[in-house]
């Protein structure tokens, strides 16, 4: 080998070993910023996970309200409106309208199939209407992934209160 040929590897291997830093470099740039990205999309999502449960707990706990407002003790209702209520015809409609608001609401943030579901219970409150609402709720929170359960397996048959 002569000393040209060793020149040229060396010059080979520099130019060789800054183009593969150089692609190292931004590969790894990449993968970071899309990390980040990742991380932050995680956040995001996580934070609207927990708005949009404490927003369908509300919910269904007005709609139970609804169905049996002789209950509603049973449940820890911060607005003191309801709390002075003693009769049940005046705290189901009371329900009822907190209802609906809840539903106007959730236009911005509900799936298409929780927005049905509520409006079908609003038009007739029945248990069932009141299952399948919690139902699509759940499939709404957890985006279909995890629940797989349907009205027959977890309504209550032989519990009255």
């Amino acid at each position: 080998m002569d000393i040209q040929t060793i020149i040229n590897l060396i010059g080979y291997m520099g130019i060789g070993g800054i183009i593969v830093g150089y692609l190292q470099y931004r590969w790894n740039r990449k993968t970071e910023l899309m990390k980040i990205h990742w991380t932050r999309f995680s956040e995001i999502e996580l934070k609207t996970r927990t708005l949009n449960e404490d927003k369908y707990r509300s919910t269904l706990v007005f709609m139970r309200c609804v169905i049996k407002p002789e209950n509603v003790n049973q449940f820890n209702i911060d607005d003191p409106n309801i709390q002075d209520m003693r009769n049940e015809k005046d705290i189901k409609k009371y329900v009822e309208t907190k209802l609906i608001e809840f539903y106007y609401n959730s236009l911005l943030y509900a799936s298409d199939e929780v927005l049905r579901k509520i409006k079908q219970f609003i038009d007739a409150p029945t248990e069932s209407n009141f299952i399948q609402t919690a139902i699509a709720m759940r499939k709404d929170l957890w985006k279909k992934e995890r629940t797989e359960i349907n009205e027959n397996e977890i309504t209550l048959e032989n519990f009255t209160l």
